[in-house]
């Protein structure tokens, strides 16, 4: 007899998020055989609590919980699922209501601002929602979708009193669409939405099905849209400015000064919430000095001076400007130039170039894989002064054409990703892991590779990395008797030198083979599932045991 295990399919919740102190009824779709399985969350001020009623799950949040995108995992004693993204948020909530396909019955909101946790039920299914606005009032109003792993490429419409549609927004930030307007006259606004499937079929038409759901976020008060510069620093305060909607007295922009000092040394991206605005931003955490550029630095003669390693932040403004930057280098030096701005949720389509102080180009990179951000390896070809530009490839600009520059020499390194986000083995018996390390910019010491936090009963053997890197199989071993276990562990690539022996996690990606337009709110993770399952009597054995049963 062949064993199929029960493994846990969660593909959608009725609400993929909550406000801070909260607690409401959660329905998750899916294959959820056996019910009630586990529920792992990957922090503290989350619980999901099964209830009697199959798929159905009672969830709080403390008042206290951490901001932000939290990974949650459902497990048994088969298998785990696949972790699903929830957010937590700090405004009131709601759901979406049916029928609101169309102006007539759209779904009225009474009170902004609102996050509403939505579903695109079926093909060709939109939502319509109904906003009251004052003369000179602004909205603005976003989406969440594809970066929740959604399958969806969603739109928005804004019509007006007569109908006529006022604003449109396709891709805001990656897929995901952000608007903005501001009423003249006032009157009450219809607020559409929409999604196309993602990936793209051959068939254009919008899409729907349980997997579809969003979060819509409209507020007609202060709202951040991104921050300057758009990193923080590691262990430093960073004085922030911060634009939107309705900030301040200009009603563009606030500062608001962030202290990074308490930073865990693991965590790669934080929360910045300003009381002056309504939303909260995410940014990504540095290791460099995070400066700022100096107009004006377009020409080469007046090319900005950095030292080596920095990151700048920059924009491209107005359209068809480019910025310099200048550095000394010598014969054989090695440096990395690595743009963020796409990933950051910007509309610049960056191009950087490597030129001598007399302008020629000495070397140009445009695309890196599948993102525009651009990124190159350089070697100076003789001692003296280099200039860096950077600008858009079309020659457009403006004030949100913000983007990131990390300038630094290439730094002997290692990293190692797995192959999948769980595994099983079953008692007296053996399971792979395929493990994937890559040695960076000539890193040439020993590597080892092992699994860390494994339940008892539970060994692993240690994969020694070739000179070249590449892929490595290491094996966990259950003994006879290891006890059933479900629980998360570490695969780490460990350099063991004396002197200074250094540790990297390995990380499983989360984004899949179809998200290749952007960043999700958790593209990877370090925490490895493991399920230890029973020893099982093989086909012979459970023939005896029936017949001396009989």
């Amino acid at each position: 007899m062949t064993f199929k295990p029960n493994l846990l399919r969660w593909i959608s919740c009725s609400r993929p998020g909550g406000k801070q102190g909260s607690s409401f009824t959660l329905t998750a779709g899916g294959k959820l055989d056996p019910w009630p399985p586990g529920v792992w969350i990957d922090g503290d001020g989350l619980s999901f609590k099964t209830n009697e009623a199959k798929g159905k799950f009672t969830v709080e949040i403390a008042a206290d919980a951490p901001l932000g995108p939290h990974l949650v995992r459902f497990h048994n004693e088969d298998g785990a699922s696949a972790p699903r993204c929830f957010v937590v948020g700090q405004l009131e909530e709601q759901l979406e209501k049916e029928p609101n396909d169309n102006p007539e019955k759209a779904q009225v909101v009474e009170k902004l601002p609102i996050t509403v946790n939505g579903r695109f039920s079926k093909a060709d299914d939109s939502d319509s929602f109904a906003v009251k606005l004052g003369p000179g009032q602004w909205l603005a109003a976003w989406i969440e979708g594809y970066v929740l792993d959604s399958p969806i490429d969603p739109i928005l419409h804004l019509l007006d009193n007569q109908g006529t549609k006022v604003a449109f927004n396709h891709d805001g930030r990656r897929l995901d669409p952000q608007l903005s307007y501001k009423s003249e006259q006032g009157g009450t606004y219809i607020l559409q939405a929409a999604a196309f499937a993602y990936p793209p079929k051959a068939e254009v038409r919008f899409t729907g099905g349980e997997s579809a759901v969003y979060r819509l976020t409209v507020s007609s008060g202060p709202v951040a849209r991104y921050a300057y510069p758009a990193a923080v620093q590691r262990g430093k305060k960073t004085p922030l400015h911060i634009f939107g909607w309705n900030l301040g007295k200009t009603g563009e922009a606030i500062s608001h000064e962030f202290d990074a000092s308490g930073l865990h040394r693991q965590a790669s991206q934080v929360v910045v919430a300003s009381p002056a605005a309504e939303n909260y931003l995410c940014l990504p955490i540095s290791d460099l000095a995070e400066s700022l550029e100096n107009e004006p630095n377009s020409p080469s003669d007046l090319a900005q001076p950095v030292s080596i390693p920095i990151a700048v932040n920059g924009r491209i403004h107005p359209a068809g400007d480019e910025d310099r930057f200048s550095f000394q280098a010598k014969k054989g030096d090695r440096f990395l130039f690595r743009v963020d701005s796409e990933k950051l949720g910007f509309p610049l389509d960056a191009v950087l170039k490597i030129e001598d102080p007399a302008g020629k180009e000495l070397s140009r990179g445009d695309d890196t894989g599948r993102s525009p951000d651009p990124e190159l390896n350089w070697t100076a070809p003789s001692d003296g002064r280099y200039v860096i530009a950077i600008g858009d490839l079309l020659q457009r600009g403006g004030s949100d054409y913000v983007y990131r520059i990390e300038m630094t020499q290439p730094r002997l390194d290692f990293k190692a990703t797995v192959e999948s986000h769980a595994f099983r083995v079953e008692a007296g018996k053996t399971s792979e892991i395929k493990v994937n390390v890559s040695r960076l910019n000539g890193f040439n010491d020993t590597l080892l590779v092992v699994a860390s936090d494994l339940p008892e009963g539970i060994s692993c053997t240690t994969g020694n990395v070739s000179a070249k890197g590449g892929e490595i199989t290491v094996k966990l071993s259950a003994t006879e008797d290891a006890k059933p276990a479900s629980q998360p562990f570490r695969v780490l690539a460990i350099a063991p030198a004396t002197e200074n022996p250094q540790v990297r996690v390995a990380t499983a990606n989360l984004k899949g083979q179809n998200a290749a337009a952007g960043d999700l709110l958790i593209n990877q993770t370090d925490k490895i599932w493991l399920t230890v399952i029973p020893k099982r009597p093989d086909a012979k054995e459970k023939a005896k045991t029936e017949a001396k049963t009989e």
